[in-house]
């Protein structure tokens, strides 16, 4: 596998949203805990950037059985260093028992995700809760210490975003796979009309990107807002 393949797996705007909403929560917090903060950021660099999509791939059929046994031990190993960094951000944190009830959900919807056993699992709402509610609580808690109805605002905030952003996109995917085909006809006003499927997700996809485009400065903003 090249390194471009690794490099897709990644599938980096989905781990720089969930970053970037750890961010958030704990700009909003307000108290800057530094080697704290660092290790919880990594930790969902390592599980969300990597872990979570290379188990992902481990149980799709985009690989050969020769491939997979590889994908696996690079999804676990990542896992593993996520917890290890996970749980060094609570021990700087005193144990914070939000933070470590936020982390074992998290590596419990990481690994149940696309087991055979739980597929009523996956599903976007999934999605939406691991990749924005929880890294926005985490981030909360981590500046806090202790949950309020302001990051229980925050988390309900970054899952919407995450819904409004990754359903389309599902749809988006379709369509593009779709627009190698020949142009449609389509019927307006009783006349036949052609129409590329190319042209028709140009514009919601780039919404989604604004969207994404958004999430990621937003830290940035909230960062210079609180100065």
């Amino acid at each position: 596998m090249g390194h471009n393949l690794y490099l897709d797996l990644l599938y980096l705007p989905f781990t720089l949203l969930s970053i970037s909403y750890v961010l958030d929560g704990i700009i909003i917090g307000g108290r800057f805990y530094v080697m704290a903060d660092i290790s919880l950021i990594l930790s969902y660099f390592f599980g969300h950037g990597i872990a979570s999509h290379f188990i992902n791939e481990a149980y799709s059929k985009r690989f050969t059985n020769k491939e997979i046994p590889a994908i696996k031990i690079v999804g676990y190993a990542a896992l593993i260093i996520s917890v290890i960094l996970g749980l060094y951000a609570l021990a700087l944190l005193k144990w914070n028992p939000y933070l470590l009830a936020v982390g074992i959900l998290e590596v419990f919807l990481l690994i149940t995700y696309n087991h055979p056993a739980t597929i009523y699992l996956h599903n976007d709402i999934t999605v939406g809760i691991a990749v924005g509610a929880l890294p926005a609580l985490a981030g909360y808690i981590a500046a806090t210490g202790y949950l309020t109805l302001v990051s229980f605002l925050l988390a309900l905030i970054c899952f919407l975003i995450v819904m409004l952003e990754i359903t389309p996109s599902r749809f988006i995917k379709k369509w593009r796979r779709m627009s190698s085909e020949p142009e449609r006809i389509v019927l307006k006003d009783g006349k036949e009309e052609p129409i590329s499927l190319k042209d028709l997700v140009e514009r919601p996809e780039r919404v989604i990107k604004i969207m994404l485009a958004i999430s990621y400065v937003m830290p940035l903003f909230l960062f210079f807002l609180q100065k």
